[in-house]
Formats: structure tokens, C-alpha cells, sequence
């Protein structure tokens, strides 16, 4: 085949365990061997550029980076059929979804792999794993997905469930985007490709807590937060569909008297958040917090963040409870199809 007729494909390289390698000690740490071009077939498929950015462990991934990321998948936009992101899997599904807030109206998709081996190792998945979704970003899709294993999933709607397997991650809440074998196969329910321009909302705001309940501990550590002056966001993540403990909530009610956004998401893998439910909560919905309804804690997190970030730079004029209800209706407003909007 002509190469000049092979889709075009923009590869951000960010390393993960794929590229990784044994250090002195035996353990894993990034290397700059250009590990790519060991992918074979892979200039078959597609004509590739390569931008090599920070390699790193990504449980050093930073908010910082994820902006970057998302400022060159926008000014390359037009230039490409499609971009791959290698990440390592440990926080690989938060750069997912922070990447579908900040690059809302992709009519392109935007495919997030990487690897549960190093790449030099015996037996490698990232090998098909980087086929697979260089193959993926030229397909019929129109947003961020997570191809890994033998699925394509999407990326604001996974967690990582398996730290060994090489099917590490899994959308519980909604069925897999696609299938990976010896044809591709996408499904009907995927978000397609299509003509569109994206608009790029780059800031994050990172100052966001994330409290998880915990049975039989005490929530007086939110006193050591609830007072810190760059605290600008809570995301709880509630037992059940989101119960608190009744005795525990006066910390909350506090945050939420200073205009400070808490959006309760349930630490189930399936179902959705309902306050209302039970007589605690109901208390914290009435005093100003809010349902994460059946977001995913990753992409609550990055949604805060994103929303918190939107209004620093759109309405810097607000404070206190104006700007804590412009923050929630950013949260309640569906983007990628990362929830259920029957539920609003």
C-alpha cells in the first residue's frame, strides 16, 4: 500500500513500565532506549511522529503534564487521524479523564495504552498493545479511549482492576467500546468519528482532596485540611451509594458554609450515589454537597479539577457559594458520556 494513504498518527510518549528497565537494586526505573520501533508492523498500518515527552513512573504524573498533553493533542489536531498516548497503567485512567474534560468535541480518538511488562521482557504485552491501538486511532471512534489486552474501553468510565493480568482494566458501569483479537470489533455505543472542531479548556486546578470513608476511623484529620488556604475542592467517596457516618459530617458542613464544592461519588462498581437515601447524607445534600451520581472516582477527581480550573480562568470574579454552584453545574453537565445523564 502507498504509505502516502496510511492514516497519520501522533504518538505522545510518556514511558510507564513499558519502558522501563531493571535498575541496580532490581527494580523497575525509565530508560531512554527508543523502544517503539520495536512494535513490528507498526509503520504498515500507519505513518507515525513521535513526541517523546518526561518518561516517568506514572504515579509521578502531574496535572501539570496532563495539560501539556492536552495542549498538543489540540494544536495538532488537524494534522492527525488520530493520537496515541503511552502512560503507564497505574494512573492511566486519570489521565483519561482529565484528557476528556480539557479536550471536549473530539471527532477523533484519542487511545491510552501501555503495558503490564517492560517491553524487553520475555513476553511482553505492550508489543500488541501498541499495535492494537495505533490500529485503534485510525478507526471510527470520536473520543478517549483505553486500549489494553483485548478491549477498548472508555477512558472516563474505567479503573484498573487487575495488577497482574493483561486485561488490567475494566468499565463496569458501561459496556466495553470494542474488542481486540484477530479483527477489531467496535461497538454501536462507542462515541464515532466525525467532523469537529474540539474546544481545549487547559487548566487543572489541583488543590482537590480526596477523603474515602473509612469504617471505625475518626474524620478529625479534616481539620487539618478543612482550614488550609489552597483547599478549593472535596471529593468523598461514601459507603454504599454514598452514606457517611452521621457523627463525622460537621467537618463537611463546615467546608460547604465556605463555599467549598464536595461532590460525593459511591466507591461501588456499580450503581450510582443517592444521597437522599439515608437520613446523614440527606443531611450533606441539604447543607450543599452534591451527588457524583455514577461517576467514576477518577474522573470525579479530574472533573473537580477541571471545573475548579474553568473558573479561574472564565470567572475569577466568583467566591464563596456563587462560585460553588458554577463549579456544580460543570460537574453535572455530561462530557464524553462519562455519566449517566437519565440520572440528572
Amino acid at each position: 500500500m502507498d504509505s502516502s494513504l496510511l492514516p497519520r498518527i501522533l504518538i505522545l510518549d510518556t514511558g510507564g513500565t513499558i519502558s522501563q528497565t531493571a535498575g541496580a537494586d532490581g527494580s523497575l526505573v525509565p530508560c531512554s532506549t527508543e523502544y517503539i520501533e520495536m512494535v513490528p508492523r507498526l509503520h504498515d498500518i500507519a505513518r507515525l511522529e513521535i513526541m517523546r515527552l518526561e518518561r516517568m513512573d506514572s504515579s509521578d504524573m502531574s496535572s501539570t503534564l496532563r495539560m501539556e498533553m492536552a495542549r498538543l493533542i489540540y494544536e495538532n489536531y488537524d494534522a492527525y487521524d488520530g493520537f496515541v498516548v503511552i502512560h503507564g497503567t497505574d494512573t492511566m485512567v486519570d489521565t483519561a479523564a482529565a484528557l476528556n474534560y480539557m479536550v471536549q468535541g473530539l471527532g477523533k480518538p484519542v487511545v491510552l495504552t501501555g503495558a503490564q511488562l517492560p517491553i524487553f521482557a520475555p513476553g511482553p504485552d505492550g508489543l500488541n498493545n501498541l499495535y492494537y491501538s495505533v490500529q485503534t486511532a485510525s478507526m471510527d471512534l470520536g473520543e478517549v479511549v483505553i486500549c489494553f489486552g483485548d478491549r477498548i474501553l472508555r477512558g472516563n468510565r474505567s479503573l484498573k482492576e487487575n495488577v497482574h493480568g493483561f486485561n488490567a482494566f475494566h468499565s463496569f458501569r458501561v459496556p466495553a467500546l470494542g474488542e481486540l483479537g484477530v479483527n477489531v470489533r467496535l461497538q454501536d455505543h462507542r462515541i464515532p468519528r466525525r467532523a469537529s472542531q474540539p474546544r481545549l479548556f487547559p487548566v487543572l486546578n489541583p488543590s482537590v482532596f480526596y477523603l474515602p470513608m473509612t469504617s471505625g476511623c475518626s474524620l478529625s484529620i479534616l481539620e487539618a485540611v478543612q482550614d488550609h488556604p489552597r483547599l478549593a475542592g472535596l471529593v468523598v467517596g461514601g459507603f454504599g451509594s454514598g452514606n457517611l457516618p452521621a457523627h463525622e459530617i460537621s467537618g463537611l458542613k463546615r467546608l460547604l458554609s465556605r463555599g467549598i464544592p464536595i461532590l460525593v461519588v459511591t466507591t461501588c462498581l456499580k450503581g450510582n450515589t443517592i444521597l437522599s437515601l439515608y437520613g446523614a447524607g440527606r443531611k450533606v445534600y441539604d447543607a450543599g454537597a452534591r451527588e457524583g451520581l455514577d461517576l467514576t472516582v477518577a474522573a470525579a477527581l479530574q472533573k473537580m479539577m477541571y471545573a475548579l480550573g474553568r473558573m479561574d480562568t472564565d470567572h475569577p470574579e466568583f467566591s464563596g457559594q456563587e462560585r460553588m454552584e458554577a463549579v456544580y453545574n460543570l460537574l453535572m453537565e455530561p462530557v464524553g458520556r462519562d455519566l449517566d445523564s437519565s440520572l440528572l
